[in-house]
């Protein structure tokens, strides 16, 4: 059993591993931009789950799983390279359903919003004051900044 500490910082070892060597050096086609968003690490160090996910729609993410899957003994190479370990994991990849669920709930929630009249939808102008518009001439922010008149007790005091 390793410390957890050492699981941690194998884990992100091999995940910055991981993800410079897909981004840098496959060179495969099938392989579209895609994130290492995490590893799992046993705690025995005997196998690591790489978590990925990629941009685009469901026949991107097959053709880029099929092209990991060719290229996963590289990937494993390059981690046990970096690794610096006696025993490098067994490296097995699985797709991050996490991102997909996020933007799921997320455009939920903005409909949701929209339907109660929390925040307008999308392309409609804004109500109320503009903060961008702001000509700074408010009174009580130029006596704050110093920029207006001292007191006459300030004055007198020094």
């Amino acid at each position: 059993m390793a410390n957890p500490r050492r699981i941690k910082r194998l884990e992100k070892v091999i995940q910055q591993a991981a993800a410079n060597h897909a981004q840098r050096e496959l060179q495969d086609p099938r392989i579209g931009l895609i994130s290492i968003t995490r590893v799992k690490l046993t705690p025995d160090l005997s196998q690591a789950i790489l978590f990925w996910s990629v941009i685009g729609e469901e026949a991107q993410r097959r053709t880029t799983e099929r092209g990991l899957q060719d290229a996963l003994p590289s990937i494993q190479r390059a981690i046990a390279k970096s690794m610096q370990t006696r025993v490098t994991p067994r490296c097995e990849l699985r797709y991050d359903e996490g991102m997909e669920h996020a933007q799921r709930l997320e455009s939920i929630f903005t409909k949701l919003r929209e339907e109660r009249g929390d925040i307008e939808p999308v392309g409609s102008p804004p109500e109320g004051d503009d903060p961008a518009l702001d000509d700074g001439s408010d009174e009580t922010d130029a006596g704050e900044a110093g920029g207006g008149k001292p007191d006459s007790e300030a004055e007198t005091q020094s």
